[in-house]
């Protein structure tokens, strides 16, 4: 599939650069310049890798000279990248700092959890807002945060078909594929298993865990890694929850022992319990591998209103599971309130987990009871309007790109878009994504047609809205 033209439903039409996690992730320059790592199931195939032009045979074609940029030019090139994905109304990682505005009070939040989690073991952060108004880009940059404080992170977005939040296997996969690092670009449990069996003090850890699911993965991983077949891959797909033939995964292990035991993972809904404990102990793991712990981030928590009443309560339970797990003692939730599957499971690895998690939810949306299981502390309100300095500052930012973007000068007239937005976004008419989206458009209109102006665009839009 490398090599292949594809089309993705949001990013549009893109060229694959690569595949990662065994072909389930792919690495895609789109046409619109950006570049990005998709899941595979997502993407339809345009044309195939092998098929070939009709033009001169291969061996004729000369290599096309790779071009060199100076530093403005790629400076421009970057910020049109940019542009192009606010045009979508996201905000790509590298410029979330930048286009963050009036974050303050939740970003020093968002430190004190951090401070928790090193010192106490755990926290838990609820951010409440409504559709468009930043969940996913306040968990982008928490995410950022995260990494920079030392973090590896896990991050999923729920919905009914791929992600249920009943379906704790579903969840756990989601997350252990995704898996981002401080010091490494690798994405995926490999680079984890790697730094904890390079540890000087590894078969100090292998005893701390002795005749655990994580002494056995970590043993068969040491005495697999050089393996050449794909034994390594299904011992790795069978701790990320992949679905795997246990028996074939007992078959090609290294290593089989009554002590190193190789047990199958639950499908059930039931199974809180076998998941808490997983991630507890990869955020215990990391933490003996040098890193501050395992920061966790569950967005579209909302599709909980969307299951029937047994899924509800399978999902409340594998949700506050989770806020017991990272929080431990210092929470409201005791062991006692949380149903086990059939064949009980211990929550937890270690009693200090070094586990942060953090949930989006919208306000509106029947969700889980969050309120009674935290203090108020511990739910952040993203607030839904902007202070006009804000706003201006917001519009400045995206002025300024626009202008690197397309190398033009027309001294600033479009700087009152601010106040039409403003207008716009207090009579609640607009959210902040579609304020970016808009903002994006008319200065686009501005720039393509010299005769129009900031002044008529945002007379316009109050025709249409006010």
């Amino acid at each position: 599939m490398i090599g292949a033209i594809v089309n993705h439903p949001l990013f549009g039409r893109g060229q694959v650069l690569e595949l990662r996690n065994a072909g389930r992730d792919s690495v895609v320059r789109f046409d619109n310049g950006i570049r990005a790592v998709v899941p595979s199931g997502m993407l339809s195939v345009l044309q195939t890798a092998e098929t070939e032009t009709p033009s001169a045979p291969k061996s004729f074609i000369a290599p096309r000279p790779e071009k060199t940029f100076t530093p403005e030019e790629a400076g421009r090139i970057e910020a049109r990248r940019t542009i192009e994905a606010l045009r979508y109304g996201l905000v790509p990682a590298k410029r979330i700092r930048e286009l963050s505005v009036r974050l303050d009070d939740e970003k020093e939040s968002l430190q004190r959890a951090f401070a928790n989690t090193k010192e106490h073991g755990g926290d838990v952060r609820v951010v409440l807002g409504e559709y468009g108004a930043g969940k996913s880009h306040f968990f982008e940059l928490a995410a950022q945060e995260a990494l920079a404080n030392n973090f590896i992170i896990a991050t999923t977005s729920l919905d009914l078909r791929e992600v249920p939040p009943n379906r704790p296997q579903r969840i756990y996969l989601s997350l252990m594929r995704s898996l981002r690092f401080p010091d490494s670009a690798e994405v995926g449990l490999t680079p984890l298993l790697e730094k904890i069996i390079a540890q000087p003090n590894y078969s100090e850890i292998q005893d701390s865990i002795r005749e655990t699911f994580f002494a056995t993965a970590l043993h068969n991983y040491l005495l697999m890694r050089d393996t050449p077949d794909n034994a390594l891959d299904e011992l790795v797909d069978w701790m990320s929850g992949e679905k795997v033939f246990i028996s074939d995964v007992r078959r090609n292990a290294a290593f089989k022992s009554k002590e190193f035991k190789i047990k199958s993972l639950s499908q059930l809904t039931t199974a809180a319990d076998q998941y808490c404990y997983l991630l507890n102990g990869w955020g215990w793991l990391a933490t003996q591998a040098g890193y501050a712990g395992l920061a966790v981030f569950i967005d579209e928590s909302e599709h909980y209103s969307l299951l029937n009443q047994r899924g509800q309560e399978r999902a409340d339970n594998f949700f506050k599971a989770l806020i017991y797990t990272a929080l431990g003692e210092n929470g409201r939730i005791g062991e006692n309130d949380l149903q086990h599957q059939y064949h009980s499971h211990p929550f937890r690895l270690k009693d200090n987990s070094h586990l942060l998690l953090l949930f989006a939810v919208t306000p509106s949306a029947n969700t889980f009871d969050y309120q009674r299981t935290l203090d108020e502390g511990q739910i952040l309100q993203l607030k839904k309007y902007l202070p006009p300095a804000a706003l201006d500052e917001l519009m400045t930012r995206l002025y300024v790109l626009h202008r690197q973007s397309y190398n033009y000068d027309n001294n600033g007239q479009f700087l009152d878009v601010a106040q039409g937005l403003l207008e716009c976004l207090d009579n609640n008419l607009i959210n902040l994504r579609q304020v970016i989206r808009l903002s994006v458009e008319i200065f686009d209109l501005c720039y393509a047609h010299k005769d129009f102006n900031a002044s008529q665009a945002v007379a316009e839009l109050r025709r249409a809205l006010l």
